[in-house]
């Protein structure tokens, strides 16, 4: 398994931090999911986070854990390989070092961390202005009326110092799931020219 951790970027919520120092945030559930058609097929994926609870997400202090577990589902009428693109927003904070319990020079830092479950790949880690999108793939064909297992099943709020963050950051994690169909590459391509294909389609160079 793979801990994403960040020091340029790493998943979202939508975040507030209160006076007294304790942190308020609201993960956002992202509401539909990106939907990608490839070919005559029919291929469509729903997007679900049956551990997500909105009071979970309350009064979060540095370092706490909050269920939350994306899982796609293939609702389409053909065979599919699944990614899910995580968005992880980055800031410019001050944080504790877990083994000198010392204060760090600012530097961008993700928000939060989490850790890939067996069964999915990185794919890519695409860095923006003010975030890291990750970009997973699910190693196994996914038929129609499955799912895939969840990307992960938890994200942790970085060990970050009171006032580092205040009321006006409101930060985000979508997550988006793209399905595309079986067959776009010859039998046996890894996940990455399968996504390159999807990217290839969605910038209508193919």
């Amino acid at each position: 398994m793979k801990t994403e951790k960040a020091a340029a970027a790493f998943l979202g919520v939508s975040l507030f931090a209160a006076s007294s120092g304790l942190t308020n945030a609201y993960l956002t559930e992202h509401p539909k999911a990106l939907v990608n058609l490839i070919s005559s097929g029919s291929v469509d994926v729903e997007l679900t986070e049956p551990s997500w609870q909105p009071e979970n997400a309350l009064g979060l202090v540095p370092g706490s854990v909050v269920p939350k577990n994306p899982t796609a589902t293939n609702t389409g009428k053909s065979d599919a390989w699944i990614f899910l693109r995580v968005s992880v927003p980055v800031k410019c904070i001050s944080v504790v070092n877990p083994q000198t319990h010392r204060k760090e020079p600012p530097a961008d830092i993700g928000i939060f961390s989490f850790i890939a479950a067996e069964g999915w790949e990185r794919i890519a880690a695409e860095r923006t202005a003010d975030s890291i999108n990750f970009i997973y793939g699910y190693r196994e064909l996914v038929k129609p009326g499955e799912k895939t297992a969840p990307l992960f099943e938890s994200v942790t709020l970085v060990n970050y110092l009171e006032g580092e963050l205040t009321a006006s950051d409101i930060l985000q994690i979508p997550v988006e799931a793209i399905a595309v169909q079986d067959h776009v590459c010859e039998s046996g391509a890894a996940l990455t020219e399968i996504y390159e294909v999807y990217l290839a389609e969605e910038s209508g160079n193919i």
